[in-house]
């Protein structure tokens, strides 16, 4: 796919992976529809980009209300879109005996229902593309657990569900493709660690992911023309 002008919708725009995302889109020439929670974090992204079409949306993903008013003002308001990119997500690390339920709502709403709500309400106009993809950003530790992360854990096993399960379901169709990004360890200040304490673990010997590798091979995959349904980075290989 050539990106040029192609309508590309992110949502976790302004976040540590979605930044970096966005300016490599913007790099292509896409026209970008941005989704962040906080306004002037968007309205700042926006100055830095050098395309000048592009459109944000302000919402909270952890809230499903929102989320459905949003993607139905979206789909409204762009009748065609190429690329859907679910960057948005959470990371709360905890032993099962301090983990609340409202801790628990939070990673499901963000990391899994957020990403159903918006592919269900914008497949129309994804259909309405010649050449569509949906690309959700998943996690190792949706496909291997780890102690004191079960609500991240199951929200990334369920994503991992739900984008296999769609690719299976629409593989008969020429239009969306769906594709599955599972990172290992990023360098952004997502989780538990700060980023000092993530690069003091990285002269220990600790391998990350850095945030504008992983956005430059995702704008490459987008690119082919035979994208695989899942795409495993566990360590750099830059």
């Amino acid at each position: 796919m050539n990106l040029k002008d192609k309508i590309v919708v992110v949502t976790g725009a302004t976040g540590g992976m979605g930044r970096e995302i966005v300016k490599s889109l913007d790099n292509e020439g896409a026209k970008l529809v941005l989704i962040s929670k906080t306004e002037s974090e968007l309205q700042n992204l926006l100055k830095t980009l050098a395309g000048k079409n592009n459109k944000y949306y302000v919402c909270d993903l952890s809230n499903e209300d929102e989320t459905l008013k949003v993607a139905k003002e979206i789909a409204n308001d762009f009748k065609t879109i190429d690329v859907l990119i679910n960057a948005a997500g959470i990371g709360i690390y905890k032993p099962l005996e301090e983990l609340t339920l409202d801790e628990w709502n939070l990673s499901i709403a963000i990391n899994l229902n957020s990403v159903f709500i918006m592919t269900k309400e914008l497949i129309k106009s994804l259909n309405n593309s010649t050449d569509s993809v949906v690309i959700s950003l998943g996690s190792g530790m949706g496909v291997e657990p780890e102690p004191e992360r079960s609500a991240y854990c199951t929200s990334k096993f369920a994503l991992r569900g739900l984008m296999l399960t769609l690719a299976e379901e629409y593989k008969r169709f020429k239009n969306p493709k769906f594709c599955l990004f599972t990172l290992g360890s990023v360098l952004t200040s997502f989780g538990p660690m700060s980023m000092e304490e993530k690069k003091l673990s990285m002269e220990s010997g600790k391998g990350y992911l850095t945030p504008d590798w992983v956005a430059k091979k995702l704008v490459e995959i987008i690119k082919l023309d035979n994208m695989e349904v899942e795409y495993k980075f566990s360590s750099p290989d830059y």
